[in-house]
């Protein structure tokens, strides 16, 4: 469409969050003895709203930018959306002589992103370390081991990152012969509930040479169980697709952080940073309902042009080869 005499359109959009926490503090020494203790409550509450008009016909191009500019109504449009979470959660911390550190924590967290039926979830994580150098037994090293301390944790957290109502269909409101009719917009799935991440963490952190050398290594292992993902389907059935829980993914690898104070002196110091990370990523499982294709041996299906198969990473590609387009291209 043409407007010869100009078109003025104006939206407007507001996010409004509220996130509202109810939290009681206990901590206690006794002896060498160190404990806190945290109990919790939080509310969280997105609101998006969105409007747009529009006006053609203006009356002038250059003083007035305004719908009242303008004679001639165009569509207009508004919308509102709502996100919600809500969580309950305790966390406690204990240390013996600065020595010896432990934590266990836990949430049960509720997300408006899946149905009631799915709405809610339970996370957990513990985790100690030990100062090995605080030892009677380490004393022969204090020369040059400021730090040494063993650690490990193991932690879970849900993940609902998929946009809204996702779990139910939505439609769109269109004109069709002077009444209004429904268009299919996108297709719920009122199964889909949160996507649990657990780490699994193990490693040293070292202090050597009076600071000089610093660091850590770790061995990690990020277990991903109701992988929620987007599963497209052919558009001969009138839609792209919808969010599923297609099974799980596992990560492993060692991660190096090292640096290095090169020199130090009262006005020049030169550091140098050093970080690696290698790891190796498969899908363990997938759910009978996703394992419709079979590519080299391994069970999974084609998810636009990736291939999601047990035993795969999950970035695999999938391309079809063209005639007359050889391999390297």
């Amino acid at each position: 469409t043409t407007y010869p005499n100009g078109e003025v359109t104006v939206g407007h959009y507001r996010y409004y969050t509220v996130n509202f926490q109810q939290l009681v503090n206990y901590a206690r020494s006794f002896g060498l003895h160190n404990m806190t203790l945290l109990l919790g409550h939080e509310n969280y509450k997105q609101t998006y709203e969105y409007v747009y008009g529009g006006r053609s016909n203006m009356f002038s191009f250059k003083e007035n930018h305004e719908l009242a500019g303008a004679i001639t109504n165009e569509p207009t449009y508004s919308n509102q959306t709502n996100y919600n979470t809500e969580g309950f959660f305790f966390r406690g911390m204990y240390d013996y002589d600065g020595k010896y550190f432990g934590q266990v924590s836990y949430r049960r967290d509720g997300s408006s992103r899946f149905s009631p039926a799915h709405r809610w979830g339970d996370f957990y994580s513990f985790g100690g370390a030990w100062i090995l150098t605080k030892e009677d037994w380490m004393a022969g090293t204090k020369s040059w081991l400021d730090m040494l301390k063993v650690k490990f944790s193991f932690g879970q957290q849900g993940n609902d990152a998929i946009g809204d109502y996702r779990y139910t269909d939505t439609y769109t409101i269109n004109y069709f012969n002077g009444e209004p009719s429904l268009a299919l917009s996108t297709v719920g799935n009122k199964n889909i509930t949160w996507e649990t991440n657990s780490n699994f963490n193990a490693g040293l952190e070292f202090d050597i040479f009076k600071s000089r050398v610093t660091g850590s290594v770790e061995f990690f292992s990020r277990k991903t169980t109701d992988m929620l993902c987007f599963v497209f389907v052919p558009l001969s059935g009138g839609y792209g697709g919808s969010y599923d829980n297609v099974g799980n993914m596992l990560n492993n690898g060692v991660e190096l952080d090292l640096n290095l104070n090169l020199i130090r002196k009262k006005d020049f110091s030169w550091n140098v940073s050093l970080n690696a990370t290698h790891y190796k990523n498969k899908i363990t499982m997938l759910n009978e309902d996703n394992k419709g294709f079979v590519l080299d041996g391994h069970a999974g299906y084609v998810n636009g042009n990736y291939f999601h198969g047990e035993g795969l990473p999950l970035h695999t590609l999938y391309m079809k080869k063209y005639a007359g387009v050889n391999e390297k291209g």
